[in-house]
This record gives C-alpha cells, structure tokens and sequence, in this order.
C-alpha cells in the first residue's frame, strides 16, 4: 500500500509538471524573450539606439565572446556597439528564424552593411550569416553567445583573399540555395 501511495504522488507530481498550464508558462516566457530579442535587434542594430540597452539587459549580463579591449558587461557592450556603428554607419541585421524555450533565445540571422574604412577599405559591403545564443531572466538577457562568417566578412572587405569557387551563392545543409 506504500508503494502505491509513492507512485501516485510521483505521478501526480510529475503530471502537474506537464499539464498544459505549465506549459503555457514556459511557452509564454518563451514568446516575451523573443519579442526582447526582436526589440534589441530592432533598437540596437537597426535603428542604432544604444539607450535601450540597459532596458533590455540585465544589470549582470555577462558576454561571452568578447573582443578584445572590451569588457564582458553592459558597458563594455554599449562600447563595442559604439564602435560598430561608427565602422558600419548603414548596418542591418535581418532575424532569418528563431527559437525559444524558457530563458534561451536562439537567432540565426543576416547581417549587412559598408564598411567606413575602420576596418578594412571604405566602402566595402558586407553579407554575412550569424547565429546567436541569449539566456533570459526575467525578461532581461543576462549572457550571449554568438558566432558569425568572420572569414567571409574579411574576404569580402578585402582584408584576406577568396578561398576560390562562387561565393556569391552557397547550398544550405537542406539544398535550398541562397543567394548571399
């Protein structure tokens, strides 16, 4: 008879862990750290905003691929973005898909925009493909991960040479082409 009662309060446990009302919970959490991540590309990237980070960032946000002479916090973000804008005046991040759970974001995404001669020859456009990874807490992102096609940035900018073959077009994983 213990046995029995053990399993029916695992069970109920671990039904209530599942039933659909958690489940929105998580769904919905989901869906506001999206549209937060939809506004800091918006903001951040597109319309150059850079006031709105400290709204969209927790206080102890953590960066995790810093560049060099950057600290790994809101400040030192705001100043890589500085710094950014000032070398892609016209930059523009397109969100090409995203997906969410609880408290992780991730955004695969284009990046475009003409060099101002800080990095590389002015005038030269860029086309590149990124991939970022943001944890959530209480709507606020408190760490990043991200990774883009910094080889082809530099080949494109003329910073390094082509690796050969047509460029301008790549095949995804799932065979449809892109155009880049």
């Amino acid at each position: 008879m213990k046995k029995i009662i053990t399993a029916i309060v695992i069970t109920t446990a671990f039904s209530a862990c599942m039933s659909p009302g958690n489940k929105m919970a998580t769904d919905d959490r989901a869906s506001k750290n999206m549209e937060v991540q939809r506004k800091f590309t918006e903001e951040i990237f597109n319309k150059h905003n850079l006031a709105m980070i400290d709204s969209l960032l927790a206080p102890d946000y953590v960066e995790h691929n810093t560049e060099p002479g950057y600290s790994p916090d809101r400040a030192g973000l705001k100043k890589s973005f500085e710094d950014f804008i000032k070398a892609f005046p016209d930059m523009h991040e397109q969100i090409n898909f995203m997906v969410a759970d609880s408290n992780m974001v991730t955004v695969q995404y284009t990046f475009t925009g003409t060099s101002s001669g800080m990095m590389g020859a002015a005038g030269k456009k860029v086309n590149i493909d990124g991939v970022d990874i943001v944890k959530y807490k209480d709507g606020k992102a408190v760490g990043h991960w991200g990774y883009n096609d910094e080889v082809k940035m530099m080949t494109q900018m003329g910073m390094m040479p082509g690796m050969g073959g047509d460029s301008s077009k790549t095949k995804a994983p799932d065979g449809d082409s892109k155009k880049m």
